[in-house]
């Protein structure tokens, strides 16, 4: 059996694919580096994050660090005011009307534009507006930008605050006071702190140290499968305005089918 070989001059180069369009986009590949590896942090400075809390109030001062947070996390891809309502787990009005509160006091600048037929909004975070500290110095943590989107979602707005007054304390006031905490966090009474260190220890978030008692603060464990989920329910725009028009909607109709069962039962 005799093989034939193509000589060399007799090859063809490939030719480029004859589907392609005029509209059709070309994307030429470069070497790149590696891109590091390691968690998406943002460094916060607490003491500053609890005056904010004194002077222009406790849901205002941790809108202003998620979005912090968020912008160290998504870069430049912009944000829905849905994607902070529900990790605040309020309504968009709500977080407009503390934007607003932050724009009276100095610490943040927005304007609505119309982007390709989208009202965006430009939000500038003012840089060192924060009133001197009421504290002895500047405590500044890295916080994993994930527990913004995991955990503050889960455990609400007034324990995560709780939660960072908690890592607040560790480097400088170990022996902190629940007077000092219900005063810093602006909660209602020793019986509100102590819910809400409950509701930390349920989560694993605060445990007791084997040898003296004393409450150890710990990093949040990943979420489980049905806490996903949740997640994942919360994000839905619109969601929690579609449960309350469901839940009107069936009392509306209880209320019919009792008027209904009444005239049945004279008639």
């Amino acid at each position: 059996m005799d093989l034939f070989l193509p000589h060399p001059s007799s090859r063809r180069l490939p030719r480029p694919d004859h589907a392609l369009q005029d509209d059709t986009r070309l994307r030429f590949v470069t070497p790149r580096p590696e891109p590091p590896e390691g968690v998406s942090t943002v460094r916060a400075d607490l003491s500053a994050f609890f005056v904010v809390v004194d002077r222009v109030g406790r849901n205002e001062a941790l809108l202003l660090l998620l979005t912090k947070a968020l912008r160290q996390r998504t870069g430049l891809l912009a944000l829905r005011v849905n994607d902070l309502a529900w990790m605040l787990r309020v309504s968009n009005r709500s977080v407009i009307r503390w934007l607003d509160r932050l724009v009276k006091s100095g610490h943040v600048v927005y304007h609505v534009e119309d982007l390709w037929g989208i009202d965006t909004v430009l939000v500038e975070i003012v840089a060192g507006n924060v009133e001197p500290h009421r504290y002895d110095r500047a405590v500044h943590q890295e916080l994993p930008t994930h527990w913004f989107v995991q955990v503050l979602p889960l455990v609400g707005r007034t324990t995560f605050t709780v939660y960072l007054y908690l890592l607040w304390c560790e480097p400088h006031r170990p022996g902190t006071h629940i007077d000092h905490l219900t005063e810093s966090v602006k909660l209602f009474g020793r019986s509100h702190a102590r819910w809400h260190l409950r509701k930390l220890t349920r989560r694993a978030l605060l445990t007791r140290h084997p040898e003296d008692g004393t409450l150890v603060v710990r990093d949040p464990t990943p979420p489980t499968r049905s806490e996903r989920l949740r997640l994942r329910f919360l994000a839905i725009p619109h969601l929690r305005r579609s449960l309350v028009h469901l839940a009107v909607l069936a009392g509306a109709v209880f209320v019919l089918l009792l008027v209904l069962l009444w005239f049945a039962r004279f008639a």
